[in-house]
């Protein structure tokens, strides 16, 4: 095997197979070398910034230099290897998709975004991606190599983009012919000057704005271009603080991401199950209530999320995306009729238990949200 040359086609398709016996769906390599496959994205990028679209999230625009130069995160690096890894549990039944989209209409039920069901994507996807490095220098030759999984300042769709893996679709997710978009996006930066694959997949999203038009919030403000702080994604996430009241209605029960602008696009009705354990549902959060969610104590969010990317925004911002969610939901019951009921009494009994504790950034949420329960 060491005889083999770095350039020739049969070292990259030994390296996309020993990438999926890896649990990875897909392979492609592009050209760091070339200028205009990082320049023109860049200035994309720089320009979304410079309009303030980004929202908090500071660490996008300190990175503006470094995305243009890749080798500022690995010395002499030639290509980025680009891996896709599907995440739909694989014990998924056939009306998956319905299942989902009767979850956001059923306000009582708690939505959370597929990936972050189970383990956290990035500690699985640079393990293997670690895995992968070795494997290529045990069997091909010493070169060096970095696993990249989102935390690393680099402009992965585009990448991915370039390499052929697929098409920038108009929610700003990669769309791929035969997968759809319910994937996660790896980089494996090398110095290795392997055979390219830069071959641009066809745009396929025709005249559809299924995306666009379903994002609850109307986060998009044109084709390809999201403004973060209106995304129910950023908001429930990335927002460290106080979520604006002209926005807590439209989030509705969605309390850690937003999959809507996925599950109306025609692609994913060709998404592909993960070959993976780790992306197994934990806790029942395919189907959880509100109010369950609501009464874990502090101890119970950090064992149960364990290994979990749902743990990175904390116990509080955590309650408050549920305080939002249950005063849409008492609101919705309301409006249904429910009232007599007794279920907008018992959100509003459950949500008053935690105004005596001290979370400044819960408590506008907690009266917010009580307030929905007595309009």
């Amino acid at each position: 095997m060491k005889s083999l040359k770095y350039s020739d086609t049969q070292t990259l398709e030994k390296i996309s197979a020993w990438a999926q016996e890896l649990g990875f769906s897909d392979l492609a390599v592009v050209d760091l070398e070339h200028p205009k496959n990082l320049s023109t994205p860049v200035e994309r990028y720089k320009n979304w910034i410079e309009q303030g679209l980004h929202g908090e999230m500071k660490y996008l625009k300190d990175t503006i230099v470094v995305r243009g130069k890749p080798d500022k995160l690995l010395k002499g690096v030639k290509r980025a290897i680009m891996v896709s890894m599907n995440y739909l549990p694989k014990d998924s039944t056939s009306d998956w998709m319905v299942r989902e989209i009767n979850g956001l209409q059923t306000p009582e039920k708690a939505s959370i975004s597929v990936y972050a069901r189970g383990k956290d994507y990035h500690r699985v996807m640079r393990k293997r991606l670690s895995k992968l490095a070795k494997r290529i220098c045990l069997e091909v030759g010493s070169y060096g190599f970095r696993a990249c999984v989102d935390s690393a300042p680099l402009l992965e769709v585009e990448l991915a983009q370039k390499s052929g893996l697929g098409w920038r679709g108009k929610n700003t997710l990669l769309l791929k012919r035969n997968e759809g978009s319910f994937f996660f996006l790896g980089t494996l930066l090398t110095d290795m000057p392997l055979q390219i694959t830069q071959n641009l997949t066809k745009n396929l999203c025709g005249t559809c704005t299924s995306c666009l038009d379903k994002c609850p919030t109307k986060a998009f403000i044109s084709p390809y271009v999201l403004d973060a702080k209106k995304c129910i994604s950023y908001l429930t996430i990335e927002n460290k603080g106080i979520i604006d009241e002209s926005l807590r209605h439209l989030i509705g029960n969605r309390v850690y991401g937003c999959d809507d602008c996925q599950l109306v696009c025609p692609w994913n009705k060709y998404a592909k199950l993960s070959a993976l354990e780790e992306f197994n549902v934990k806790n029942g959060l395919d189907d959880v209530s509100l109010i369950d969610l609501f009464q874990w104590s502090e101890t119970q969010f950090n064992y149960n999320h364990a290994g979990s990317p749902i743990l990175r925004i904390g116990y509080e911002r955590w309650l408050r995306n549920i305080s939002i969610g249950l005063g849409n939901s008492a609101n919705k019951k309301k409006v249904d009729g429910y009232v007599n009921n007794g279920a907008v009494s018992e959100i509003k009994k459950i949500l008053k238990t935690r105004l005596n504790e001290n979370k400044p950034i819960l408590k506008p949420h907690l009266i917010w949200a009580i307030a929905q329960c007595d309009k």
